[in-house]
C-alpha cells in the first residue's frame, strides 16, 4: 500500500510491532532500523504468513525477533509496551477497525506511534455508513472495509489517537475506488 517507513522515524533500541507483518518485508526492515537492543514483534492473522515471515527472518540472520500467528484485537503484548507500530495494508481487512485503534492504543507507551499505510476508499461516503462495525450491509459499502480519508482520520481520533496526520496517497490502487494512503498518529502522553 505504501512505505510506512516514510511516515517517521524508528530509533536503535525502540520496541516495534508490524501489525499484519505478511511475509516479513516491513518486519526485516523493522529489525535492522531498532539494531541490537532491539524487541520487533511481527504479528498476522494467517499461519501460513506467520510461517513465510520465520522463515525470512532465519535467511537474514536476524535475531530478537518474534512472529506470532493473532487476533488484531488481542494483541499478546502489555499494556504500554511498545514505541511504535507500523501497518501496510492489514487493517482495512479487519471487520473490527475500531476495536483494532483501541487495542493499538492499550500497546503503545504514553506518545507512542502509528505509521499507517492502507487503502483508502475514494469517495466521500459518511462515516455514519462507513463505520466497519456496523454489520455486513456497510462493510460490503465499504469495499470489504475500506474507509475515506476522513472516516479513517475520524475513527483513529474517536479512539483515542492524538495528532492523526493524513500524509499522502501512494498511488497504489487495488480498484478503482481505492487507493493506497499514509497516515500518523500518537497515543497521548501522560
Amino acid at each position: 500500500m505504501g512505505n510506512p517507513f516514510s511516515i517517521g522515524p524508528i530509533h536503535a533500541g525502540e520496541t516495534v510491532v508490524d501489525l499484519g507483518c505478511g511475509a516479513g518485508a516491513d518486519l526485516c526492515v523493522a529489525v535492522l532500523l531498532v539494531g541490537e537492543m532491539r524487541r520487533v514483534f511481527g504479528i498476522d492473522l494467517t499461519d501460513e504468513m506467520v510461517d513465510k515471515a520465520r522463515s525470512n527472518i532465519e535467511l537474514m540472520g536476524l535475531a530478537n525477533v518474534k512472529v506470532e500467528s493473532g487476533d488484531f484485537v488481542n494483541l499478546p503484548l502489555g499494556e504500554n509496551d511498545v514505541d511504535v507500530v507500523i501497518s501496510n495494508g492489514a487493517i482495512n481487512l479487519s471487520p473490527k477497525q475500531s476495536c483494532v485503534f483501541r487495542e493499538l492504543l492499550r500497546v503503545l507507551k504514553p506518545n507512542g506511534r502509528l505509521y499507517l499505510a492502507d487503502m483508502l476508499r475514494l469517495d466521500t461516503s459518511t462515516y455514519a455508513t462507513c463505520k466497519s462495525n456496523d454489520g455486513v450491509d456497510s462493510w460490503a459499502n465499504c469495499v470489504v472495509g475500506t474507509l475515506s480519508r476522513e472516516c479513517l482520520e475520524k475513527l483513529m481520533a474517536d479512539e483515542g489517537f492524538r495528532d492523526v496526520s493524513f500524509i499522502k496517497t501512494t498511488g497504489y490502487h487495488t480498484s478503482a475506488e481505492t487507493e493506497g494512503a499514509l497516515f500518523r498518529a500518537t497515543k497521548p502522553g501522560n
